[in-house]
């Protein structure tokens, strides 16, 4: 995604390996938020520093899972390269968040706007090579949901990744896998209940988010 002067999200995804036809990782999709670079609130900002720090990472961090999606839909595969590229910003923009938030905490819309809290969020979602920290950063953003700074559906993919990382289900299946080019979400605590979960955080039933991840992930059936 190129930066912008308008909000908007693409969705985005992590590997941690391929083989034997399947992908094992878990993708994060942003239904309702935004987390390009823009203009609408810069002006109004208290630290427009740590903004644009934050929005420039996330640009990095959207253009690579760009060339994701696009390598997935066209082969069902993923370069060795590309893997290591999504790595390599995942891991500069941890080594630069973590410290930024437990020192100060998770940013606020006065501090950076909401676009600056959007990417804040969605980075710490691509953490995923530091479980502990996304399980320290959840009691924040579930903080700052109460407050409204957050949506629910930044705490339900928080809560969900976290659950995954400690080897649990997820509670409003937001975690999935690709196998063989389809998208298979993962295993869900109590799932008979989860759309009335996912309705409470503002997230659409399971059916359409799956509808969804399979047009922007899942490889076209041959004919």
């Amino acid at each position: 995604m190129k930066p912008s002067t308008s909000v908007k999200c693409q969705p985005a995804n992590r590997p941690a390996r391929k083989g034997r036809g399947r992908l094992h990782g878990v993708l994060f999709l942003v239904l309702l938020g935004g987390c390009a670079p823009g203009s609408r609130d810069a002006a109004s900002v208290e630290d427009s520093g740590l903004r644009e720090q934050l929005l420039s990472r996330v640009a990095r961090d959207q253009a690579v899972r760009d060339t994701f999606a696009m390598q997935l839909r066209e082969t069902g595969t993923l370069t060795p390269e590309l893997i290591a590229s999504m790595r390599a910003v995942d891991s500069a923009n941890l080594a630069w968040l973590k410290p930024q938030i437990l020192r100060a905490g998770f940013p606020t819309t006065a501090q950076v706007g909401r676009e600056g809290v959007l990417a804040a969020a969605l980075l710490v979602q691509h953490a995923d090579a530091d479980p502990g920290f996304q399980a320290a950063v959840l009691p924040m953003l579930e903080a700052a949901h109460k407050v409204g700074i957050v949506s629910g559906q930044e705490v339900a993919m928080l809560t969900d990744r976290v659950a995954k990382a400690q080897g649990r289900p997820q509670r409003f299946g937001t975690q999935t896998t690709i196998a063989d080019g389809r998208v298979v979400i993962d295993p869900i605590a109590d799932s008979a209940q989860v759309d009335a979960r996912q309705a409470a955080m503002g997230l659409p039933p399971l059916t359409e988010y799956k509808r969804v991840l399979d047009s922007a992930y899942a490889r076209p059936q041959a004919p």
